[in-house]
């Protein structure tokens, strides 16, 4: 397939779509005392309504790739944009803790469209490098997609205003939909119309155990950053002494900066074949060491924001690497639905799970260690991959 079948600027919208996507959690977690306030429940509450979000794509990411084989990414990325769009709006005009439940069930359901498609559009649009790319900086879009979240509601935070930052977020979901009905291509068919041929797609992929092995690569690191993501803000301003404003706002900056740059630069590294399975090693090395960075209570805050920066570069590799093998692990482009289905469902779950499990951890040890073990595992499954499929991915 042609290369160049999509552009860069296509690329670009699909990324932040995703991103975008994403924020949604970035913006009520930055509004959390305020929704709390205004509906009259506790910040625990709502908390646990962010969970919603990651619902939707934990149960149904397969049954999402069966939709996407049948209809085409472009088509699921547009009405999943337009849906997240509305999203925002049901919050606004219900103003109820149940309100902003739907409106997270119904972000949750817009951003599992966009996060499936996307890679299923890489595959079935660009090869080479430029897919290899694509991938790569594409991975990025949870951490990042959190950290403009943030950004958008922190001028709002701590005032009557929350109603401002999900209208902004609202629109930015509607232009992304008008940027992709425009510059989006539409792929070929991947060849799966038929409710017989998606059921046997995807018993193949569970049958295939690089898929699974990737899979659950790809759903650690999602699951750490997930949970780090929702805990340090609070964390460092508490030990640190800082104003949650602050460490929200230092957060963000740190995350948006670091992503965009290591998925760019994860691309271009991959792109020349380095040895894929020390890179991965070193990289997870370098997060446990951030990890400690970020939590140890014997840091100052710009040391452990330092950390946090080390850890989003360490996370962009990783993620970049695994990402970038979803072509690789695949018999045939018909089986990309099912795959990027599968993996996007075990990172949700993943993620579904990591609320309870950083909000219910004591002290710093925890936090590090659990990234340790981890990321360990990540380390045992990823080679075998590529010492089967190594040769694939150029």
């Amino acid at each position: 397939m042609d290369e160049q079948r999509i552009s860069w600027p296509a690329i670009i919208v699909v990324y932040l779509a995703t991103v975008l996507s994403m924020a949604a959690v970035g913006v009520v977690a930055a509004l959390t005392l305020d929704l709390a306030t205004a509906f009259g429940v506790t910040k625990k509450a709502v908390g646990l309504a962010l969970s919603i979000f990651s619902l939707p794509s934990a149960v149904a990411a397969l049954l999402c790739g069966g939709i996407i084989d049948r209809f085409g990414p472009r088509r699921v990325i547009l009405a999943s944009c337009a849906l997240a769009a509305l999203a925002d709006v049901a919050a606004v005009l219900f103003s109820s803790m149940p309100g902003l439940s739907f409106s997270l069930l119904l972000s949750g359901i817009g951003y599992t469209g966009i996060a499936v498609s996307a890679p299923v559009m890489f595959v079935a649009a660009a090869t080479g490098g430029r897919r290899v790319r694509a991938m790569s900086l594409w991975s990025t879009y949870a951490p990042t997609g959190f950290a403009v979240g943030l950004l958008l509601a922190a001028p709002f935070a701590g005032s009557s205003r929350w109603m401002a930052p999900l209208l902004i977020h609202g629109g930015l979901m509607a232009l992304a939909a008008v940027a992709a009905a425009v510059l989006l291509p539409s792929p070929p068919s991947l060849g799966r119309t038929s409710l017989k041929d998606q059921l046997r797609g995807f018993a193949t992929v569970f049958a295939e155990a690089p898929v699974l092995r990737l899979a659950l690569t790809a759903a650690i690191p999602c699951g750490l950053s997930y949970g780090t993501s929702l805990v340090a803000p609070a964390y460092l301003a508490e030990v640190h002494g800082v104003a949650m404003g602050e460490s929200a706002t230092g957060v963000a900056v740190v995350k948006g900066a670091a992503m965009a740059l290591c998925g760019l630069a994860t691309g271009a590294l991959l792109a020349r074949s380095p040895n894929i399975p020390r890179l991965f090693a070193g990289l997870a090395v370098l997060g446990v060491a951030a990890q400690v960075a970020v939590f140890w209570p014997g840091s100052s805050f710009g040391f452990a924001i330092v950390g946090l920066g080390a850890w989003l570069v360490a996370y962009g590799g990783i993620t970049g690497v695994a990402m970038s093998l979803l072509p690789t692990v695949i018999r045939s482009p018909s089986q990309s639905g099912a795959a990027s289905g599968l993996i996007g469902q075990t990172m949700s779950i993943f993620s579904f799970a990591a609320p309870t499990i950083y909000f219910g951890l004591q002290g710093w040890t925890g936090f590090v260690l659990l990234a340790g073990i981890g990321l360990a595992i990540c380390v045992a499954a990823l080679p075998v991959v590529w010492k089967r499929r190594t040769a694939a991915i150029a």
